[in-house]
């Protein structure tokens, strides 16, 4: 029968009648017990465990670092104890993942050690925090990974009903441009433009810009794409108006056309495309962690200090 103690653990007796506790029992998981030098532990190797746990970074708790609660860390422990249990990590697996770190960084134990002693972490806490790290990512590779995906359209749906929800959308510019180094040619250009003729034909006939090809399609183009100078001739025309001869010889002669102004959501979107993307499989990764961890919590057993004692089981001293 599993007899559990709760309240204090070990005392440390001084020279009167005095005593100090030293340690306590804060949770019990299955047959593995968390004490309260556990908590003290997580909270001094935060910075380590942002390093090499995969599923820390990103989290609520992450963001609380240190200040965190005693019963969020508890918590948290609880947790990793039971994923810890079911992707079991013996020592001789976690010096492999060392052995492949030193290999990978051309340096030897002895270095590593140094590494880590330079951040203020001990080389054991290096090594319980790599077996923490592997047991994760076998339950992402194993659990995890084949049930998040993240379509074009979950993309989609997310920048128009949260990232962009009340943001005043950038506009983008369509623009026409002709090039010349010929004074006389970008004027005579000119000229024709304002008299009516299609502005891609021209472009054609006089540009010697690689967009001649395309009738002068530059692109579009939200206020931060372009350049100040251009942005500022740009914002006082109108659509189908083009501006007057710009540049120089030095740089090259020039002018454009405002050809069509849309709202830049698009173009916005697909600038913040990878990086929504990047949060939403994040989110959904810590979501199918919590509902792994609900179904393991449910068979687990799992008792905090001051439980009632379970039927059956004696009540501590």
């Amino acid at each position: 029968m599993r007899r559990i103690l709760y309240g204090i653990l070990a005392v440390l007796t001084l020279g009167s009648a005095n005593a100090a506790v030293i340690e306590r029992l804060e949770a019990a998981v299955n047959n593995q017990l968390i004490l309260k030098s556990d908590l003290s532990k997580f909270r001094k190797t935060i910075a380590l465990r942002a390093q090499l746990d995969p599923l820390f970074n990103g989290t609520a708790i992450a963001a609380e670092g240190a200040n965190a609660s005693d019963k969020t860390i508890l918590e948290f422990l609880i947790d990793e104890r039971i994923i810890l249990q079911q992707f079991q990590m013996p020592d001789t697996e976690v010096e492999q993942e060392i052995n492949s770190i030193q290999a990978n960084n051309h340096i030897s134990r002895e270095q590593l050690k140094q590494a880590i002693g330079a951040q203020g972490f001990r080389f054991e806490d290096y090594f319980d925090l790599i077996r923490i790290g592997a047991a994760k990512r076998n339950l992402i590779d194993r659990e995890i990974r084949t049930k998040v995906t993240v379509s074009d359209d979950d993309v989609k749906n997310y920048y128009y009903g949260t990232y962009s929800k009340g943001k005043e959308a950038p506009q983008a510019y369509q623009v026409q441009i002709i090039t010349q180094k010929d004074a006389v040619k970008i004027s005579t250009a000119l000229k024709e433009v304002n008299s009516g003729k299609d502005f891609a034909e021209v472009a054609k006939k006089y540009s010697d810009d690689s967009t001649s090809e395309t009738g002068g399609e530059l692109g579009t183009f939200t206020d931060e794409q372009m350049n100040k100078n251009i942005r500022t001739e740009l914002k006082k025309l109108k659509v189908g108006e083009t501006s007057k001869v710009l540049g120089n010889a030095k740089s090259k002669f020039f002018f454009i056309r405002l050809a069509s102004v849309k709202t830049g959501d698009d173009q916005r979107l697909k600038a913040v495309s990878d990086q929504l993307r990047g949060q939403l499989a994040s989110g959904e990764y810590q979501r199918q962690l919590q509902l792994w961890l609900e179904r393991q919590r449910q068979t687990a057993y799992i008792r905090h200090a001051g439980d009632a004692p379970a039927a059956g089981l004696p009540k501590g001293p």
